[in-house]
């Protein structure tokens, strides 16, 4: 018994390749009928028959094979019933057909039953193809314009919520559901590209057909987050084009985790956190979106990126990243180049107009940099954190009418050099910490539109945790 049964669940696993049988053989019959329906003539009937009753018999074996492969289970089941009873709708529509085609006399019915089943062999592969690779498989990749015309919209994404993110064992809780939402369509239990599957934790270890994807303490080295932050267009990038793309958010705690360590077991509390990752780890518990497409829909429309540079910059380590699909707006990071200076900074001015977040901290950067950055207009986000920059030149950012956030973290910045910011008409946050004279004039001169955060802050210990920050 228990062999049958496991020989039915391996002939079900036949059931991609024999689908694709019935549907070539019936087209084929479609088009030799719509000749014979408007040219006349019975010269393609014989053929017409022929190919009729093979396809019946492929759609039947189809249709069982298929159904042998859904008692394995793994598969929505709102989704499974539709493609199961229209593919037996196709199997009993092609044998219908195959007596009507074997009359001598011609009819328009048989023919217009003809062009049903090719709709009903359309929907049957649409919900196979939905099966196969998630619910929007084919409206996320198709052109804006087209789901404009169309009025196609994709399905609403369900919003990852962790009810204590901090408590929260750092890979099954946070982890794993990221890997899940946005990487097993094509790397999980059913499906595994490069034959590699990331459902499991044995799995993520062993890594695909290429080696490991996971490289304990180092993000840098470890594909799984490289390619990720790979440039918008790259062979390799992932997810690929096409695929709703992973967030910035998610990146960023996937190459925490990673980096200290890629434990499986520990708690989220229980790995060192920047002030960063401890707020992306909040904004789980609330399911708050991060920036989007929509914060940036006031900018005028950005050109497309000259691929040949983009190349460059990525091959010395400055990453590209687009903040959204329907976008040219980029975030720039040398976090990976710490050489970079005030003449990369000036190269990057081939792309002054897409770029809305640049990420320059702990760089070689220095004061010659900001005539350079009051050249991008629609810049939002500039972390100059632990550069040696100082109060010569802050007044140029004057003219950053977007610019939102700004961190001068260990820098050389004095209350006087911070008198500046108030004439940033945007700015809203400014980080502080270890800055000259932070906790006395600096804060005073900025208006009250603008938060400083001077960081340093310390967490009480309290006698029911079990380790002290």
């Amino acid at each position: 018994m228990v062999f049958f049964d496991e020989l039915l669940g391996f002939l079900g696993r036949f059931h991609p390749l024999l689908v694709h049988l019935p549907i070539g053989i019936l087209l084929l019959a479609f088009v030799m009928a719509i000749r014979t329906q408007f040219k006349g003539g019975d010269m393609y009937l014989p053929a017409i028959k022929l190919s009729l009753f093979l396809g019946t018999i492929a759609a039947i074996v189809a249709a069982l094979s298929g159904y042998l492969l859904s008692r394995n289970g793994g598969y929505e089941e709102d989704v499974l019933s539709y493609h199961k009873w229209l593919g037996i709708a196709v199997a009993i529509s092609s044998l219908l057909l195959w007596f009507l085609y074997r009359k001598e006399s011609p009819g328009a019915f048989r023919f217009w039953l003809f062009f049903i089943l090719v709709l009903l062999i359309g929907v049957t592969g649409h919900y196979g193809g939905t099966l196969t690779h998630g619910k929007g498989y084919f409206v996320e990749a198709m052109p804006v314009a087209l789901k404009k015309l169309f009025k196609a919209e994709e399905d609403k994404e369900e919003v990852f919520i962790v009810q204590n993110a901090q408590e929260a064992e750092a890979y099954k809780g946070i982890i794993q559901p990221i890997l899940k939402q946005r990487c097993q369509s094509c790397h999980g239990q059913r499906k595994q590209e490069g034959g590699l599957a990331l459902d499991t934790k044995e799995n993520l270890l062993k890594g695909g057909e290429n080696g490991t994807v996971l490289n304990a303490n180092d993000s840098k080295k470890s594909e799984l987050y490289a390619r990720l932050v790979l440039p918008e267009g790259h062979k390799k990038r992932m997810p690929p084009k096409g695929r709703t793309p992973i967030t910035a958010d998610q990146i960023k705690l996937i190459a925490w985790w990673i980096d200290q360590g890629a434990n499986f077991d520990k708690k989220v509390h229980e790995i060192p956190q920047t002030e960063e990752i401890a707020h992306l780890l909040k904004k789980l518990e609330t399911g708050e979106k991060e920036e989007s497409a929509v914060l940036y829909a006031d900018l005028p429309a950005a050109p497309a990126l000259p691929k040949d540079k983009v190349d460059a910059w990525q091959a010395k380590g400055i990453k590209i990243i687009q903040v959204a699909r329907d976008n040219n707006f980029v975030l720039v990071n040398a976090i990976n180049y710490p050489q970079f200076n005030d003449k990369d900074l000036q190269e990057l001015l081939a792309i002054k107009d897409n770029i809305v977040q640049l990420k320059l901290g702990n760089t070689a950067v220095t004061d010659l940099a900001f005539s350079t950055l009051s050249a991008m207009p629609i810049l939002s986000r500039l972390h100059l954190e632990n550069t040696k920059i100082s109060d010569a030149g802050l007044s140029q950012l004057k003219g950053l009418s977007k610019l939102t956030y700004l961190n001068l973290t260990g820098t050389k910045v004095t209350s006087k050099g911070l008198s500046k910011l108030n004439e940033l008409p945007s700015l809203k946050n400014v980080y502080l910490y270890k800055t000259v004279n932070q906790e006395v004039a600096a804060i005073k001169q900025l208006n009250a539109k603008i938060k400083a955060d001077t960081g340093n802050y310390s967490l009480p210990f309290i006698e029911t945790d079990t380790i002290r920050f």
